[in-house]
């Protein structure tokens, strides 16, 4: 553990420090994270980390670098073999850096923009207000993509293009094209070979619609499009499907919002275990003096080994401005086999606005 703060430290948050002395249209954040876990049901535990550096400086009109760069370390293994995953910080393997975006933005005016480099699907399409409360895996990035595709998702990235539109106000277009295959090693992730890798496109229209209360409502239809390689590496296989999230405020209590969430995925080709995904949930934010919010979600997935279930009670409380506090509870139900688990999560979180 000691290894990776300090190599993180070195070749990343010197470059933050960098670039606050050098520019002064500098955007910057670091996140650090530590987590433990304890299945009530077989008594296993495990202990979690993770720490993110990430920066956006300016660079000519309307442009800017984007970086960002992780660390991850965790003692004890999954809990549990589940496919829906309790945390969305777990991995495997441990590594002290792994570079998950570097590329480079260009705005045209106000209604269009382009980035270019190594990125993340996640940080492009899954940060949504009500999905971002939750602690599983399966509402940082949807159990379709994750599980069907060698894809950018947490914790690999790769080459790609992104696009964002906005053609009046409310409506957002998305469009990106990635490598085929991501990776988080350096010797494997600035490579963009559709003859070998394949590709994988991913796109949505988003409408925003302002409501009383911290949030607004918005509605989200996607597509996914991917040509990969099959596991043996000799041919390409062809993927399509679809995926949807609804955000939706339904009352004003005082200051406090709850807001229905609702999101699914479906594949309508496939050759791959994961067949579709389902959810939904109920979100209440801004509970009491400091701003507390709450959830419960309901997460089913449709999977050829065996379908799973995944219900999960969170409640994040801001300590200071910087500092979290969140415990939540799963109870996940798959092949035949019921557990519970619980995870207490505390998240210090640093940076400013460009």
């Amino acid at each position: 553990m000691y290894r990776i703060l300090v190599g993180l430290a070195a070749c990343l948050c010197g470059m933050v420090v960098w670039a606050q002395e050098t520019s002064s249209r500098v955007g910057w954040n670091l996140t650090a994270m530590t987590e433990g876990e304890w299945s009530m049901t077989n008594g296993k535990t495990s202990w979690i980390n993770y720490l993110e550096a990430g920066v956006d400086v300016g660079l000519w009109k309307g442009a800017a670098f984007e970086g960002m760069a992780i660390a991850t370390y965790q003692a004890g293994g999954a809990v549990d073999n589940d496919n829906l995953g309790l945390s969305n910080i777990y991995t495997d393997e441990n590594k002290p850096l792994r570079l998950m975006q570097a590329s480079l933005r260009q705005v045209f005016g106000k209604y269009f923009s382009v980035s270019l480099g190594l990125r993340n699907v996640d940080a492009d399409y899954f940060t949504t207000p009500a999905t971002g409360l939750f602690t599983g895996a399966a509402n940082a990035d949807y159990p379709i993509l994750s599980l069907n595709y060698p894809l950018a998702t947490f914790p690999l990235s790769a080459m790609g293009i992104h696009v964002e539109c906005l053609p009046m106000n409310g409506l957002t277009l998305k469009a990106s094209v990635y490598n085929g295959v991501a990776s988080d090693a350096f010797n494997r992730q600035f490579r963009f070979c559709p003859s070998s890798d394949g590709v994988f496109t991913l796109g949505c229209i988003s409408y925003e619609l302002p409501s009383k209360g911290e949030q607004a409502a918005s509605y989200t239809l996607g597509y996914v499009y991917g040509k990969t390689p099959s596991e043996d590496g000799s041919v390409h296989e062809k993927e399509t499907g679809f995926w949807g999230l609804l955000e939706q405020p339904l009352v004003l209590l005082g200051k406090s919002q709850l807001v229905l969430l609702g999101q699914g995925a479906a594949m309508t080709s496939r050759d791959i275990p994961c067949n579709g995904y389902w959810g939904g949930g109920l979100v209440m934010n801004r509970i009491a003096r400091n701003d507390m919010t709450a959830g419960i979600v309901f997460n089913r997935l449709l999977f050829a080994d065996g379908d799973e279930t995944d219900i999960e009670c969170t409640i994040h409380c801001h300590i200071t401005s910087w500092l979290s506090l969140q415990p939540a509870l799963h109870i996940i139900h798959h092949n035949k086999h019921n557990f519970v688990a619980g995870l207490l999560r505390l998240s210090l979180e640093l940076g400013n606005e460009r």
